[in-house]
């Protein structure tokens, strides 16, 4: 042993105070009925009832729109595998986009097959995100508008080389923008050979 007298360091005046690890799930929620929030009694955590509400409608949207296209269209759902292809048919592989607005007018002016030489990010995006997953099949995205009384509106978006190679449209560069019953008229369910 040695003589020198051991020591703890004295402890660092800068060094932050460790936060509490926040929850994986709230459950000891207190209700702050002045604000219309709650806050989790173990990690501090508010949020809005309103934010928590609209989260839970939407993800219910989701859901409830990947089991129609299923019933609808035909392809397997495989969205809850967690990457960007909520549905993998014959020929496609599908990403679901829902909504509860309107559909934009240029897109609502679209009553048959059509093409267009450049989309909106928010199509294309989801579609370059699916291209390296679900094997060979060619990436689509369906984009469905829902509102209450009014059945819901589906349009797909497919490159036109694609479209054209399994319906004989040009193969050319740009993008094919089909209404959901022009799809089915076409296309016809997109069921994977069992």
């Amino acid at each position: 042993m040695t003589d020198l007298p051991f020591t703890l360091p004295a402890p660092d005046a800068t060094r932050p105070e460790r936060q509490p690890a926040k929850c994986r799930r709230h459950d000891n929620r207190t209700w702050l009925p002045e604000t219309d929030e709650w806050e989790c009694q173990r990690c501090g955590h508010r949020a809005a009832v309103a934010v928590t509400r609209r989260g839970r409608s939407s993800d219910r949207l989701g859901k409830d729109q990947e089991r129609r296209i299923e019933r609808v269209y035909g392809p397997r759902k495989v969205g809850e595998y967690g990457d960007a292809v909520d549905h993998l048919g014959r020929d496609f592989k599908w990403q679901a986009k829902a909504s509860r607005s309107l559909p934009p007018r240029w897109l609502a002016a679209i009553t048959e097959p059509t093409h267009r030489d450049i989309l909106p990010r928010s199509i294309l995006e989801p579609m370059a995100h699916m291209r390296p997953i679900g094997g060979a099949r060619s990436p689509l995205l369906i984009r469905s508008y829902v509102r209450q009384g009014v059945p819901t509106q589906d349009w797909m978006f497919v490159t036109s080389w694609d479209w054209g190679e399994l319906h004989g449209w040009p193969t050319i560069l740009g993008y094919a923008v089909i209404p959901g019953a022009s799809f089915l008229d076409i296309h016809g369910r997109d069921e994977e050979l069992r």
